[in-house]
């Protein structure tokens, strides 16, 4: 989903808004990365900062690679470009068939018109990915706790309202009516979730999770949200790539194929 507004102060932190202890320590591994802007490109931002996640904790953050977006807006078949996509099927098969490039390689434009990836450019490919749970639907909130606390940052879905463009701080609930005919959990935007915690000062459960509206908003780029009751269909999709291919580590360096 792309942001249709950045108002917002900058709140307690990037990971951990005010008084809360983020219990998962993951978060530390996450880049900072760019506004998406107006191209819905939230599905390869969140993808692709969970695998570059999951390659700093492999390797103990001696290797520390920024993925492009812009790779897959503008050229994979499984997704619809600015128009949307899935994470499954980004962070997962498109990852693990064709292999994802680095930003150097392809920097994000936030258009999705003309593929320009160049072919002599290397490329990352995971050899496992999976809905946490097992299947879609299958995971709740111990499945990623555990998920997050063994593995690293899960990308999830979230169904968005208008209030939630105008967060600004605190443990997010949507506050307005919810559309309760969602079968398949409803949702429209993809985010990376980085942990987990309680308020100090309310004892409400949260995750932390980080969005790509840019750094204005939010606290620093970062949300909280109420954890436990699969708050705007949060728990319903989260996905993890699990390795990557030929696991045999050169020098602690994530293996490349070219």
């Amino acid at each position: 989903m792309a942001s249709t507004s950045t108002t917002g102060g900058t709140g307690g932190g990037k990971a951990n808004g005010s008084g809360g202890k983020d219990e998962s320590g993951r978060g530390k591994r996450v880049e900072n990365r760019e506004d998406q802007g107006n191209c819905g490109s939230c599905y390869a931002f969140s993808s692709m900062a969970g695998l570059e996640a999951r390659v700093r904790i492999l390797t103990n953050n001696t290797d520390k690679p920024v993925f492009s977006p812009q790779d897959i807006v503008g050229c994979s078949k499984l997704s619809q470009g600015c128009e949307g996509g899935f994470p499954y099927l980004i962070a997962g098969r498109y990852a693990q068939d064709v292999g994802v490039v680095l930003e150097q390689c392809y920097p994000y434009e936030g258009k999705d018109d003309v593929c320009h990836t160049k072919t002599q450019c290397g490329r990352h490919y995971t050899a496992y990915y999976r809905y946490v749970g097992g299947y879609f639907g299958g995971c709740n909130e111990e499945e990623m706790k555990l998920a997050l606390v063994k593995g690293g940052p899960l990308v999830v879905g979230l169904e968005v309202y208008n209030d939630f463009l105008h967060y600004k701080g605190g443990v997010y609930h949507h506050t307005g009516l919810m559309d309760r005919f969602n079968p398949l959990e409803l949702t429209n935007h993809a985010v990376l979730l980085v942990g987990y915690g309680e308020d100090a000062h309310t004892g409400e459960k949260y995750w932390t999770v980080k969005n790509s509206w840019g750094e204005g908003w939010g606290e620093g780029g970062y949300f909280r949200i109420l954890r436990g009751q699969d708050e705007c269909a949060i728990e319903s999709m989260a996905v993890e790539g699990i390795k990557f291919r030929d696991m045999e580590m050169i020098n602690g360096s994530m293996p490349r194929l070219l």
